[in-house]
């Protein structure tokens, strides 16, 4: 499994690869806007939370242990959003899907399934045997449209993580597998197909 910054597209979304440089200020606008949309969000603390989450994703990127996507518009010209692969693992060919976050009037409709679609058939097609996700145990919303994925929950891993504003969360764990890919794939294709 190889994966590296890559342009995704379809006829909901594009997903270019995350630079500050080029995506950084709609990410900070998007933030400072919908602060509602951020209530869980695991950078979240106190202070200009938001240029540290900027540094973490140059870090990571620089790391590899990141790959961000600006979710945008078909056209490329409205941003939506971010998303990311984590921890990609040549070894054991799997890679997490996360840092998730739309803006309020991308929630609801096409562009979470678009995007997911999107970014499970390039993991399958490089080879991976798992995608992953993580999310808060809090949120419900999230857990439920993982689920909607196709994905299996496989637990909750209880005090998982110490948040930046000091809460310890735990963390629902959800999985799809390769061999599970098609039927997830054909659900996703039917639920897209909806929208057009």
């Amino acid at each position: 499994m190889n994966l590296a910054p890559v342009t995704l597209a379809d006829e909901h979304v594009r997903l270019e690869p995350f630079e500050v440089s080029r995506h950084g200020a709609d990410l900070r606008a998007m933030a400072e806007g919908a602060p509602d949309l951020f209530r869980l969000w695991s950078h979240r603390g106190p202070g200009d939370w938001i240029s540290r989450w900027l540094d973490t994703i140059t870090g990571r990127s620089a790391a590899g242990t990141m790959l961000p996507f600006a979710v945008l518009s078909p056209d490329g010209r409205d941003y939506l959003g971010i998303t990311s692969y984590l921890d990609p693992s040549a070894v054991n060919r799997s890679v997490e899907i996360g840092m998730t976050v739309y803006t309020p009037h991308a929630v609801g409709t096409a562009v979470n399934p678009a995007t997911k679609r999107l970014l499970l058939a390039h993991a399958f097609g490089q080879g991976a045997v798992r995608v992953q996700f993580q999310v808060d145990d809090r949120n419900k919303r999230s857990q439920a449209a993982v689920l909607k994925l196709g994905a299996r929950q496989e637990g909750v891993l209880r005090n998982h993580r110490i948040l930046q504003d000091g809460f310890i969360r735990d963390t629902a764990f959800f999985s799809i597998l390769d061999s599970e890919w098609p039927e997830a794939k054909a659900r996703l294709d039917a639920r897209l197909a909806g929208f057009c």
